[in-house]
């Protein structure tokens, strides 16, 4: 494992002290960007940085932005999850040390070594190298729209169906055991799961990044993210091959937890998410959601032929009517 992290509130204030205190000096690395408030952010603290603006996560971009950035000694992100991801396996193909600085907290990417990138509009998951540097700053996190931090919120909350399905794996011997990975990857799920701090206040954003680097931890252990996904990250790839225009990453794999928790038979986890979710404003039926019944029946049908060697719960082939009932 590797990365070290700052964080607190309004840092990037001092970003060029963090940077040059990690050995970071502006004229020897790029700065890339997405639109709107990262933009904004480099606009505003890396006016003297070679910058770059990203459109999408695709291999397109990636290959565009090898070329650009293959004369710097690092690379910087400042953006979301496609700005992140980009930037991450970009580095990591380059062998260039990579600093990530999210605007929000979609999803576990920020400290994780694994990097969403879209072949002919299909997102692929490519293991590659972590953040060496991770800076978070809560205010901007904070100010990030609400719908992005709801995602952040699904994809920390999916783990605890991911470890169920670990664990399954494990009793069938369908895959061998990783204790401590699973301990990091469930612990941050299920303190963010018990907290009482206020929704979206900075020490509820607080914890929802301490379990999202967790995640993160967790995958640079294992070497692949097989703490963080499971049936329910297979269901939302399945969503996005089906639904004409698929969700955020996160509010598919959030909720498919629900249904996915209950394949498992853990009514009382079920229960203890869903009161969350609803203290939090997150989906909890296919109606709030906007998937219909008949595409989420279709995509749970999918789901386990995506990745055949991952065993989930859905390989089971179980019964899924109770479950649907609970969420509909």
């Amino acid at each position: 494992m590797s990365g070290s992290i700052v964080h607190g509130e309004n840092i990037l204030e001092q970003i060029h002290l963090l940077l040059r205190r990690y050995g970071f000096y502006a004229d020897e690395g790029l700065a890339i960007h997405g639109s709107g408030i990262s933009r904004k952010l480099v606009d505003s603290y890396f006016k003297e940085w070679d910058s770059s603006g990203i459109d999408d996560s695709t291999f397109d971009t990636v290959k565009e932005l090898e070329g650009i950035v293959k004369y710097k000694r690092f690379l910087v992100a400042i953006g979301g999850g496609k700005v992140i991801d980009t930037g991450k396996v970009t580095a990591g193909n380059l062998g260039l040390p990579f600093v990530s600085i999210p605007t929000t907290l979609s999803n576990d990417g920020i400290f994780s070594p694994i990097g969403v990138i879209k072949k002919n509009h299909t997102p692929e998951s490519i293991l590659t190298k972590p953040p060496e540097l991770l800076i978070l700053d809560y205010s901007i996190i904070r100010s990030s729209p609400k719908e992005l931090l709801l995602a952040g919120i699904g994809d920390l909350i999916s783990n605890l169906s991911a470890i169920l399905d670990w664990k399954l794996a494990v009793k069938l011997k369908k895959d061998t055991e990783d204790i401590p990975s699973m301990e990091l990857s469930y612990e941050g799920a299920e303190t963010f799961l018990d907290t009482e701090e206020e929704p979206f206040s900075i020490p509820f954003i607080k914890i929802l990044a301490h379990g999202l680097i967790k995640s993160g931890l967790a995958m640079q252990r294992h070497g692949s993210s097989r703490p963080a996904s499971g049936a329910e990250h297979l269901i939302s790839h399945a969503l996005d091959k089906i639904l004409e225009k698929p969700l955020i990453h996160g509010i598919q794999c959030g909720f498919a937890t629900l249904f996915t928790v209950l394949l498992h038979g853990e009514m009382g986890l079920f229960l203890r998410i869903k009161e969350f979710y609803e203290r939090v404003g997150f989906p909890t039926t296919l109606e709030q959601v906007g998937i219909p019944e008949e595409k989420f029946r279709e995509a749970v049908k999918l789901a386990p032929s995506l990745r055949p060697n991952r065993f989930t719960i859905l390989h089971k082939n179980p019964e899924i009517e109770d479950a649907l009932n609970y969420i509909t």
